[in-house]
């Protein structure tokens, strides 16, 4: 492609409310909705639809999990990125559930490029993605948090939480096109200034080979890069898993 915008897919997603901490080992929540930008249109979403074209409320079925999957797969084949922020840890996971195309879902997480799994691997730990698009003059829905989508939407405000989807993935854009344009993922740290990290941006499956970080500043452990890409290593195919580990 010529257009270096239209190499790219971002790709996020939000799930139903369950009871207690979100703990992806005992119970994997299912979609509410999922959202799509290729960098030059406008924010696609994915949900279930009633008559009419309103969300139904109900969860993304197998067959419309799976119409992602396949979007997806079909875009990275025709030669665009796929970009997350933190979807190697949560989204593919997620929608390999949903979907039940458990390999398929795991070839396109290693494949991706996931820019809080590189940024782990190059630091040590992780930051949120407020805090990178606020760095590029971007951000999350002001006044809402992802812990706040499952709940809104058992309370049926559904043009609330496909809003607020829908400005994640223009955030990760903003996120993606500023790291490209200055070489270097920029963050708001914890005194409110602008820090960065730069190198090459690397996909999943290159981010888990690079070599640990230095972490021995931090008065606690850093959770392991395993944390994120556990679930993918258990699934086996060998043949296309990463052989270095942190």
């Amino acid at each position: 492609m010529n257009d270096r915008k239209n190499e790219f897919v971002f790709f996020d997603l939000e799930t139903e409310n369950i009871p207690g901490p979100l703990d992806l080992d005992r119970r994997v929540p299912g979609i509410t909705v999922g959202a799509t930008l290729v960098s030059d249109g406008d924010p696609r979403l994915w949900y279930d639809q009633a008559p009419g074209g309103d969300p139904s409320g109900a969860l993304l079925t197998p067959d419309g999990a799976g119409e992602l999957v396949r979007y997806l797969a079909e875009a990275q084949a025709s030669g665009q990125t796929v970009v997350t922020w933190n979807g190697a840890g949560f989204d593919f996971r997620v929608l390999a559930q949903a979907s039940g195309l458990v390999d398929e879902c795991v070839e396109l997480a290693w494949s991706h490029l996931d820019l809080m799994f590189w940024f782990h691997c190059r630091n040590g730990y992780s930051v949120g993605l407020d805090k990178a698009a606020r760095a590029v003059g971007s951000g999350k829905t002001e006044g809402m948090s992802g812990a706040d989508a499952p709940r809104l939407w058992d309370a049926g405000e559904y043009q609330t939480v496909l809003e607020y989807v829908a400005q994640d993935v223009r955030a990760l854009a903003a996120v993606h096109e500023g790291t490209e344009r200055g070489r270097a993922l920029r963050w708001l740290n914890s005194r409110g200034r602008v820090s960065r990290t730069a190198g090459p941006l690397l996909a999943v499956r290159e981010a888990y080979k690079l070599p640990a970080a230095d972490t021995s500043w931090m008065t606690s452990a850093p959770w392991p890069r395993t944390k994120f890409v556990g679930w993918m290593l258990a699934r086996g195919c060998e043949d296309r898993v990463p052989t270095a580990s942190y």
